[in-house]
């Protein structure tokens, strides 16, 4: 597997590519057959297979919900059986089969706007991969753990920098493996946020001295001062968990690097932790 992740027409586009040791034919239906995607795509598919014909998504989770709260697309390239390209809402999947000595390679590019998700995208995709392989009658793939490949790709990616604003202020978006409340909890441990009082101190890198709280919305958002601005966490819904952007305006700068050894201590113990039902 090789996985590369570029910026292109202001879009982020990430390119995969796998390895089969199946023929062209095979893997083709693999991707285009609703019967065999099912197997392993991530949603249940139905492809009208021609140009222009419309692709819609169903999540097993929600089945009888309304299409359009799932997803629907169009066919922009169709080569059977080596090419097809579709639309998933905004984003746009790309799948390309080149024939090799021992079956054919397999390249997906996927180009969408949320690049903080990268490691979601990217570590859900190999995952569906090996389920792939294992629809075609490849060999049995070793299980993989999904927080242990994202937080792997992460980093590889670079995402989780911080950006310095043009203001001289902070921001950090990062995409978490578990949910919110339990990132909330880690964070807040005894403690409790409310207005006027001092955040607790997992909300609060080193080096800041921070003032007092003036909105806690558990668990979505603690707000608070600090000598020269203010500090935001605001906590969502994302890809696979929350999603954090944690924003420090002000000249905060130099706390850049703070930030990041909290936030990843933090990525890294959410790695450890399960999510009871």
């Amino acid at each position: 597997m090789t996985e590369t992740l570029s910026t292109e027409n202001g879009r982020t586009v990430l390119r995969m590519q796998r390895e089969l040791r199946h023929p062209v034919e095979k893997v083709w239906r693999a991707i285009t057959e609703p019967g065999q995607l099912s197997g392993w795509f991530p949603a249940a598919v139905e492809l009208d297979l021609r140009l222009d014909g419309a692709v819609t998504f169903t999540f097993e989770d929600d089945p009888d919900a309304p299409v359009e709260e799932h997803g629907s697309g169009v066919i922009r390239a169709y080569e059977p059986p080596r090419l097809i390209e579709y639309t998933w809402g905004v984003e746009v999947l790309r799948w390309e089969l080149v024939p090799s000595a021992e079956g054919c390679t397999l390249h997906l590019t996927a180009t969408y706007d949320d690049r903080p998700g990268s490691a979601s995208f990217t570590s859900g995709w190999t995952l569906c991969f090996d389920a792939l392989d294992h629809v075609l009658g490849g060999s049995a793939v070793p299980e993989k753990d999904y927080a242990e490949l994202h937080e792997h790709f992460v980093k590889v990616y670079g995402l989780d920098r911080g950006a310095v604003d043009d203001d001289g202020g902070i921001r950090f978006e990062r995409q978490l493996v578990r949910p919110k409340e339990l990132v909330w909890q880690l964070l807040a441990g005894a403690a409790t946020a409310t207005a006027g009082s001092t955040p607790p101190a997992g909300f609060v890198a080193k080096g800041i001295d921070p003032g007092t709280v003036t909105e806690a919305a558990e668990p979505e958002r603690l707000t608070y001062t600090w000598s020269q601005g203010e500090v935001g966490w605001t906590l969502r819904d994302g890809n696979g968990g929350a999603r954090l952007v944690l924003t420090q305006t002000g000249p905060a700068a130099a706390y850049l690097d703070a930030w990041r050894d909290l936030i990843e201590a933090l990525a890294a113990e959410l790695v450890t932790r399960d999510v009871k039902p």
